[in-house]
């Protein structure tokens, strides 16, 4: 917290951000454009969900909750009460949580009473957004899911497509913004994939609102986001860091008298700020959303490049905004059984270990223990219920989660693809898939198996299972 000096604000100046923030909202117009000009809501919610990005991402690192900063936030814009805050408290009303954008509409309204004018975007952020149409991309296997979502608000139509990983705890993993006039091609694109693999593998279904809703909201809230690059961007020079910190010291004392401000949630919106500013001075983070424009073009002759998507916690407040208009998903009837859990693990074992595909492999202890490494690392890392993974469960399996985990000699690692193998083949014939379905699996668990060398005698993982994991009991006696 910056150090206070108590003094009356002066009755002459009326308050302002400090030059730091100005230059973050900049940095946001230039991506964006600025809140009190652009021709949308689209435009400006945007630019607010971007913002609200950033204190989630500075509140994650800070291990605090956002929305204290945020209602913070609100006080302070209210009392700066400039034509740029009214135009940003606009923008949160459209797009902030419920609370957030309750009291940033109420602060809007009084700004107004006081001849603040609002954005020319703003009577159009009245209308009702409108759901249009949604679609899943999924697997048999349930490794993943790619949703796809459509909106409109007004002349404004956009769709944004989000990829929800099961083999990384159901978690969104990559999101892209899109024109609504880009879909028929995208769909089109998935089906022609679908026509290259085994029939039967993948599938691309419609969704009802609320459905959506039930499978993207959770994955949504559950995704965090991975900052452990910002080192490499960091400036070794801080000077700018100590001029914010002056800055906040300086705004703080204007306020701190003010008998409409709560102070809790103004300190915790300035420390959220703190951590904003020094988030963009560390990474190009502006960069990471395409320069020309905010809708990321499908062009089919560029669909071999990798493609990391936009940035997950600059559209997160917007996807929640607009999810959070669809119905309410239907709530599982009471006693539903939602899955396995350990006390289930026995007689799975012991179903694997009869079937056919074992019966015929040496060191029968060996395979049920590695049979019981794969269902118990599935309980706890995936989302969704063993026995049934697929190629990207299966390869985080083998790639990642055993090498960092378990500790296995020789002889037990000799056993590990067979009975993986086994595994593929046993749980598709057990959930009746078709025989193309079970050898396309096993072809790509054989797949993975090509690094699985390299995997295990990655250092980092081998410090990890040393440390953490656990060592395997079974010989081959």
């Amino acid at each position: 917290m910056p150090n206070r000096r108590a003094h009356p604000p002066s009755p002459s100046r009326q308050p302002e951000l400090p030059p730091e923030f100005g230059q973050l909202f900049d940095a946001l117009d230039e991506v964006y454009g600025d809140p009190r000009t652009v021709r949308t809501p689209l435009d400006a919610e945007l630019w607010a969900s971007a913002f609200l990005g950033g204190l989630w991402t500075a509140a994650l690192q800070q291990d605090d909750e956002p929305e204290g900063a945020e209602l913070g936030l609100v006080e302070v814009l209210e009392l700066v009460g400039s034509p740029r805050a009214q135009a940003v408290l606009c923008a949160l009303a459209s797009v902030a949580s419920p609370e957030v954008a309750a009291r940033a509409g109420q602060a809007s309204e009084r700004l107004f009473h006081k001849g603040i004018r609002r954005p020319d975007w703003y009577g159009a952020a009245l209308q009702q957004v409108e759901f249009l149409e949604a679609w899943s991309v999924s697997d048999v296997f349930a490794d993943g899911e790619l949703l796809i979502a459509a909106f409109k608000r007004g002349k404004d139509r956009y769709a944004f497509t989000a990829t929800v990983a099961n083999n990384a705890q159901g978690t969104v993993v990559e999101v892209l913004l899109v024109d609504p006039v880009d879909l028929p091609d995208i769909l089109a694109e998935i089906r022609a994939e679908f026509s290259e693999g085994p029939e039967g593998v993948f599938s691309l279904d419609r969704l009802e609102a609320a459905e959506l809703r039930r499978r993207l909201e959770p994955a949504v809230r559950e995704t965090l986001v991975d900052d452990e690059d910002d080192d490499e961007y960091e400036d070794p020079d801080d000077a700018e860091d100590d001029d914010a910190e002056d800055g906040l010291e300086q705004l703080d004392e204007e306020f701190e008298d003010d008998p409409e401000l709560q102070p809790e949630a103004v300190d915790e919106a300035f420390a959220e700020l703190d951590a904003l500013a020094a988030l963009e001075q560390s990474g190009p983070a502006a960069a990471d959303t395409e320069a020309h424009g905010y809708y990321e073009e499908f062009d089919e002759e560029d669909e071999d490049e990798e493609d990391e998507g936009d940035d997950f916690a600059a559209l997160r407040a917007l996807m929640l905004s607009r999810l959070a208009v669809l119905p309410e998903p239907a709530e599982l009837p009471g006693g539903t059984d939602i899955g396995y859990d350990l006390d289930d693990l026995p007689p799975l074992l012991d179903e694997f270990t009869s079937c056919e595909d074992v019966r015929g492999l040496p060191h029968p202890a060996i395979v049920r223990e590695w049979g019981e490494v794969f269902a118990r690392l599935g309980l706890t890392e995936f989302a969704g219920d063993p026995p049934l993974y697929g190629p990207e469960k299966f390869d985080t399996l083998i790639n990642v989660l055993i090498p960092a985990r378990v500790n296995a000699d020789d002889a037990q690692l000799e056993m590990l693809e067979p009975t993986a193998l086994a595994w593929a083949r046993w749980s598709t014939r057990r959930f009746g898939l078709a025989e193309p379905v079970a050898e396309y699996l096993v072809e790509a668990v054989g797949e993975s198996f090509e690094d699985f060398p390299q995997s295990y005698a990655d250092p980092v993982f081998t410090m990890d299972r040393h440390m953490f994991g656990f060592t395997m009991q079974s010989t081959a006696g």
